[in-house]
């Protein structure tokens, strides 16, 4: 989810948009019987409208299934589903225009319990057995959960607004915070939830953060739409030492940083909301190489955009996610680790991310 305003852009992009010739798939209002091996997709609906869901593909035999959340506990998920995260064997979602974070069942979504007291859930991040963290939009701070109450008992304040994405590290906590005067990432004591460094980077606004093989940080910043050009950049945890950064094209709209499951290559969707061909669909990067994509791995198709992102850690399939300007059901592309199309799949509204079983 982006701030309203990019919704004003994704409505605009809709009507531009043109159907996909879609491989047809079984779809069905009941709850699947086998959730064996399969996508679970959080669907965040659209801005305002309170129709966020979960889907399930099963990928052995290619069913669909929609509304599961609504289906087994009678009521809509809520308004803009974030982000989901399985902790302790219960999936945890940010719902972040309802500010709430709700606790489901792994078995069934049915829902176990809910957190109403953290504005705008942005992402969560388990530290210990009974710790997590907890980002926020327009607030400047991040929220300590403790597990086993599903409490809030500590906040760790930041200089400024919309706290993003989150490491943990060797027991420091790396916080990214996507506001346009920020520069630098955080660096706290994940025990204490004291501040301790700030790690300066190339460019403003860090939103996406990951470690790869080596235990280098890799950050994603940028804001196109405030004039704050996206870089990636490369850290050293224990020198805080910037080893490289690449700089897009002002024009580039870089999201959704993901890292294989060997950790060695890393991939990032380029979004042009319009549908043009130009900085638009799967980049795919060697953590060893020296420059940037020129092209995508996996070019968008026709008047289309990515905006969700998940790699198959059993298949090595990539699946992609075309929102249709978040105001109809999403179309779901498979790929083979080499890029090749497999499959597509017709899902929620607003599908931007997945968990795999």
């Amino acid at each position: 989810m982006r701030t309203p305003f990019f919704y004003i852009i994704l409505c605009v992009a809709s009507f531009l948009a043109s159907c996909v010739k879609d491989k047809p798939n079984p779809d069905t209002k009941s709850f699947p019987t086998n959730l064996s091996h399969g996508l679970v997709v959080l669907n965040e609906g659209s801005f305002g409208n309170n129709n966020s869901d979960i889907s399930y593909i099963n990928l052995e035999n290619q069913i669909v299934s929609n509304s599961l959340f609504k289906i087994v506990n009678g009521h809509s998920l809520g308004d803009v589903a974030q982000f989901i995260t399985l902790i302790n064997g219960t999936y945890y979602v940010c719902i972040n225009n309802s500010n709430k974070i709700v606790a489901l069942d792994t078995a069934d979504f049915s829902l176990r319990q809910t957190i109403h007291t953290i504005d705008y859930p942005r992402y969560m991040i388990q530290y210990s057995q009974d710790i997590a963290f907890v980002s926020s939009l327009y607030r400047p701070y991040v929220s300590v959960v403790q597990l086993s109450t599903n409490t809030c008992v500590d906040t760790i304040f930041t200089e400024h607004f919309n706290s993003e994405q989150m490491l943990v590290a060797n027991n420091i906590l790396w916080i990214c915070q996507w506001d346009t005067a920020c520069n630098y990432i955080q660096k706290v004591d994940a025990t204490t939830h004291h501040p301790t460094e700030k790690v300066s980077i190339p460019g403003f606004a860090p939103h996406d953060i990951l470690q790869d093989k080596n235990g280098t940080i890799w950050v994603l910043s940028g804001n196109k739409y405030k004039g704050k050009s996206a870089h990636l950049t490369c850290i050293n945890p224990q020198t805080n030492e910037v080893l490289k950064s690449f700089s897009f094209s002002a024009s580039a709209d870089p999201i959704k940083l993901t890292i294989n499951e060997s950790k060695d290559t890393l991939y990032f969707i380029n979004v042009n909301y319009t549908g043009s061909a130009s900085n638009n669909g799967l980049y795919k990067m060697g953590i060893d190489e020296n420059a940037l994509p020129s092209f995508p791995f996996i070019q968008a198709p026709v008047n289309t955009y990515f905006w969700g992102l998940g790699i198959d850690s059993k298949s090595k399939h990539i699946f992609l996610s075309d929102p249709k300007g978040f105001t109809q059901n999403s179309t779901i592309y498979e790929y083979t680790n080499a890029g090749k199309s497999l499959n597509v799949f017709q899902t929620g509204i607003g599908s931007n991310q997945f968990i795999f079983r």
